[in-house]
């Protein structure tokens, strides 16, 4: 079934659509370092065009539970000694939501940069996981995470941090979900949720646990709880 019949759905389809497209991901196995980070928040903006794929089940107010999986041993990617990049490709990687009742995994291509801009300078933990080619009326949508301090004493260096940066040295911490397809009656769909991280969720050690849960819930075709 193609991931753009699935996104013509109700809310609980689309979701259980984009859950096909990473099961693979949410494993930890032949990788030699893998971590597993956890973030929460709560969507302040939505944007839909020409109308609202999700039937209201993402609104202002909303929260947003996720995490990503990535490969600590992975190579910096950039030269500078201050921007650090890292990429990772396959099933094994990605970074999967939960907003409100509609699962949002996006998996397959993942990327982490981290800028130490020292004091004085800029601190920045930027995150950005995605499916399919951003162009003309291919189906496309991507989740992206900011960090920013301005006090740029966040980062000691541009390394990869083994362990979740600690949200609460950072002033900006934004979340981004975008994408775009086209539907069975041709028409373009694009929508945009963008939201604000929480530095301690008291719901944080329960994300894993509820993205296994809703995964049962998206293959049944239910709209989550």
């Amino acid at each position: 079934m193609s991931t753009k019949l699935l996104r013509t759905q109700a809310p609980h389809i689309f979701g259980a659509g984009l859950l096909l497209l990473g099961l693979a991901g949410i494993n930890h196995e032949a990788h030699s370092a893998p971590v597993t980070f956890n973030f929460a928040g709560q969507v302040t903006q939505t944007v839909f065009d020409p109308f609202d794929p999700l039937s209201g089940a993402v609104q202002v107010g909303t929260p947003m539970y996720s995490y990503m999986n990535f490969d600590t041993s992975a190579s910096d990617l950039n030269p500078a000694a201050d921007v650090g990049s890292y990429a990772w490709t396959g099933g094994t990687y990605g970074f999967a939501a939960v907003l409100g009742s509609v699962l949002f995994p996006v998996m397959h291509s993942l990327s982490i940069s981290v800028v130490d801009g020292a004091p004085g300078g800029i601190d920045q933990y930027l995150v950005h996981a995605w499916e399919g080619t951003q162009a003309g009326l291919n189906d496309y949508f991507s989740i992206s995470l900011t960090l920013q301090d301005d006090t740029g004493t966040a980062f000691s260096s541009d390394a990869l941090p083994s362990t979740r940066p600690d949200l609460g040295k950072f002033a900006l911490r934004s979340f981004v979900l975008t994408g775009q397809y086209t539907d069975l009656n041709s028409n373009f769909i694009q929508y945009e949720v963008q939201g604000n991280l929480v530095p301690e969720p008291a719901t944080l050690a329960l994300t894993g646990l509820g993205l296994l849960g809703c995964a049962g819930f998206s293959r049944r075709g239910k709209k989550l709880p």
